[in-house]
């Protein structure tokens, strides 16, 4: 299956055609060049697409009615985008699952096209997590969980909270090994959850909320990722979103499934807005090693994309590593599962080349001709 996104004329973008999503995508860019809307525009397609996959399965089951009611205009207001969608904003996402068969969402005019309906032999189970910079306000926020049912950040905090609170329902360890340090998650009887940080050479125990910014913002995301990539159920999920549904309306007796949900393919999308934060540069890069390695060694039951929005010129850098090492402990992407993205005025430049060898690389010489400027006029002002 291969992915592409086309975005036009929608806040800072001006004219992206086709983009290629691939297993792991990276997009670097200044401050409003528009990564962070690229990849939301993504996550918000895909999950459109999650919806056209439950209502076409629901329909090959002779289920006529959908529960899924979507308002494109509500959605992408709910999400703080708004106001970047103008009259002749275009966004097309475009899913190629063979060579000759695809699926489209498109939305043009401001309005959504009719979602398309995928074939029984194409049906699949889909995860969209969104992982938000707010994140390191979840610490503070989970202690006090009781006391703030009910209360937002938006949309994007809402759906990070979410999917760390779904992550710590069980009592479990998870190693930071970018830190060398573990995370230990407890369910004391009567009281909210605990989150414990322990250096691995067990020194000291602290609560994740006294703990560093940078591991009060990386804990979070590492466990998200670690656990969609392992112990996420999609069949609980599927029971939740549509068995529950269909008992409700007693709809259940009607209900003749198309294709078993466990025959279904199954994929979690993760998106993660900017990873390295307040991180010192050799625990960003040993940061995004430790999460790609998770991402590219899943349950077998499950396929996961990941999309990384960075400032970071030493995660950009650090994709070279990934392309080249063989260490089977350490992250490996091939370069056809790669894709890197600069964005700027509006478009984007492909990073991913090859060099005279045949080589594949990510050309970081934009950032390092950054450097360079530095350098120089460090000398100039020395005379």
């Amino acid at each position: 299956m291969k992915e592409f996104i086309t975005i036009q004329n929608f806040g800072p973008i001006v004219n992206i055609v086709d983009l290629e999503i691939k297993q792991f995508t990276v997009f670097i860019g200044e401050p409003a060049s528009g990564k962070s809307a690229i990849m939301k525009v993504i996550a918000m397609m895909r999950y459109l697409y999650k919806m056209s996959n439950i209502r076409s399965y629901l329909k090959h089951s002779k289920i006529t009615s959908s529960p899924f009611r979507l308002r494109f205009d509500t959605y992408i207001k709910r999400q703080g985008m708004a106001g970047m969608l103008s009259g002749d904003s275009i966004i097309k996402y475009r899913v190629v699952v063979d060579s000759e068969v695809s699926y489209e969402i498109a939305m043009e005019n401001k309005t959504l096209r009719k979602l398309p309906v995928i074939s029984k032999e194409h049906l699949s189970l889909n995860k969209v997590s969104y992982i938000s910079d707010s994140r390191i306000v979840i610490p503070s926020w989970a202690e006090k969980a009781s006391e703030n049912a009910g209360a937002t950040l938006g949309y994007y905090f809402n759906e990070t909270n979410s999917d760390f609170s779904r992550a710590s329902q069980e009592d479990k360890v998870v190693n930071l090994d970018y830190l060398g340090m573990k995370l230990h998650i407890m369910h004391p009887k009567g009281r909210p959850t605990k989150y414990l940080i322990e250096h691995q050479d067990k020194r000291i125990k602290i609560e994740l909320k006294e703990a560093s910014s940078g591991v009060q913002t990386s804990a979070p995301l590492v466990l998200v990722t670690k656990y969609f990539a392992q112990d996420y159920s999609f069949k609980e999920a599927f029971t939740r979103s549509v068995l529950s549904y269909l008992n409700d309306v007693d709809r259940l007796t009607k209900f003749k499934p198309a294709t078993e949900p466990n025959e279904l393919a199954r994929c979690v999308y993760i998106h993660i807005e900017e990873p390295e934060l307040s991180l010192f540069p050799n625990a960003q890069c040993r940061m995004i090693d430790e999460l790609v390695y998770s991402a590219s060694h899943p349950a077998n039951d499950r396929s996961v994309n990941m999309i990384i929005a960075t400032h970071s010129p030493y995660i950009l850098n650090y994709l070279n590593i990934i392309l080249l090492q063989n260490d089977e402990h350490r992250a490996h992407v091939n370069h056809d599962q790669m894709a890197a993205y600069r964005i700027y005025e509006g478009t984007m430049q492909n990073l991913v080349v090859q060099n005279e060898q045949g080589d594949y690389l990510v050309d970081t010489f934009d950032l390092a001709e950054e450097m360079s400027n530095i350098y120089n006029e460090y000398q100039s002002l020395k005379g």
